[in-house]
């Protein structure tokens, strides 16, 4: 089995100050809504795809590395989330496209309260105008307690200060779970976690 990369993350809100490519000198923090200013975040993904993911935030930066494997087949891919640029990676081919980040562009419009409830709304899948149901519990997980919310007819998911802790989820028969098995807040994060390997391609 090819050796992980330690992951770079998911879902998705960085820093609108950075230099042209991705590389970054500058971090900002227009998402109000996350309870601390770093965090490295550590899932085990399960269900039909095995593997591992690791998220790294550092004020609105964001990159998730996800190694999977599927019958045999293996895959690791990047997602490195820079203010309104968003890089989407294949490690494998080491090729990478380049899309604008609405999702951040949308959340930093937004008070902190607003930016929870959108946050919310992703994870389960909801519109804008979806009304956002009530936990169903709350769950302890790598030593954080989030609330459990129901995603109809798909599955659950369990947030905590704007981030996904546990997701399990199944459609048409094939069921993708994460689970964090490990966080640490407020602890230094070197910039190149938000940078692309060297020799990758990038396509618009």
């Amino acid at each position: 089995m090819k050796k992980s990369i330690l992951i770079t993350l998911s879902f998705v809100f960085v820093s609108a100050l950075f230099l042209s490519g991705c590389g970054n000198d500058a971090v900002t923090k227009k998402l109000s809504v996350f309870p601390f200013n770093t965090a490295t975040v550590k899932y085990e993904l399960s269900g039909s795809f095995v593997g591992e993911e690791t998220l790294y935030i550092k004020g609105d930066l964001m990159s998730s590395h996800k190694y999977i494997t599927q019958n045999d087949q293996e895959e690791s891919t990047l997602e490195l989330s820079l203010g309104s640029e968003k890089y989407i990676a294949n490690l494998d081919k080491m090729t990478a496209i380049k899309v604008k980040n609405e999702g951040y562009d949308n959340l930093i419009k937004l008070n902190k309260e607003e930016q929870g409830k959108q946050l919310i709304r992703d994870a389960l899948g909801l519109q804008a105008t979806d009304a956002i149901p009530s936990p169903s519990g709350t769950k302890k997980i790598a030593g954080q307690t989030c609330d459990v919310y129901v995603i109809e007819n798909v599955g659950t998911a369990c947030l905590w200060g704007g981030l996904v802790l546990e997701k399990k989820i199944t459609i048409l028969g094939i069921s993708n779970d994460k689970t964090a098995v490990s966080i640490e807040l407020d602890k230094e994060i070197s910039n190149d976690r938000f940078d692309l390997p060297a020799g990758v391609i990038v396509t618009n």
